[in-house]
């Protein structure tokens, strides 16, 4: 496991670099509210400060355990969250941040959680709502439309 705990940390570590490397280019601020690599940067500085722990807590465990790989249901569950990501990123530019938000949240809790429908489809609206709220009115940011319009 330590090994492993290494080496995820090092994937982390770099990939944060990625993500600064490539926004490096993108303004943090514009005008009044966050600007294209306000997000990534914070991802990045999140995904700095989580690989460093990692790699230190790596090096400090004294034994290295066998790695405790996900049962069926664990891996089932990794593949459909990423799978619904993907989906996500897909439906993005097609259907805007409102209905493809709606429709990732919405199908995350229902397939990759198991939730009931009712609580889900409720946080899914005001999940959505939230960050068109908080993105879209009050700071201005120019999130995606879509096909549809919103």
């Amino acid at each position: 496991m330590r090994r492993m705990d290494i080496a995820a940390a090092i994937f982390l570590l770099l990939c944060s670099a990625l993500v600064v490397l490539g926004t490096r280019h993108l303004p943090y601020w514009a005008d009044f509210a966050p600007g294209p690599a306000f997000a990534s940067i914070w991802v990045a500085v999140a995904g700095f400060a989580i690989g460093a722990a990692l790699l230190v807590q790596a090096f400090r465990r004294d034994k290295d355990v066998p790695v405790d790989w996900p049962d069926r249901a664990g891996a089932r569950q990794v593949l459909l969250g990423i799978g619904t990501l993907w989906l996500l990123l897909i439906l993005m530019p097609l259907l805007g941040t409102a209905l493809s938000g709606l429709i990732f949240v919405a199908l995350f809790l229902l397939v990759v959680a198991r939730r009931p429908v009712v609580p889900s489809l409720i946080t899914s609206v005001v999940t959505v709502a939230l960050i068109e709220g908080v993105f879209g009115l009050w700071l201005n940011v120019d999130l995606p439309k879509g096909l549809v319009g919103f």
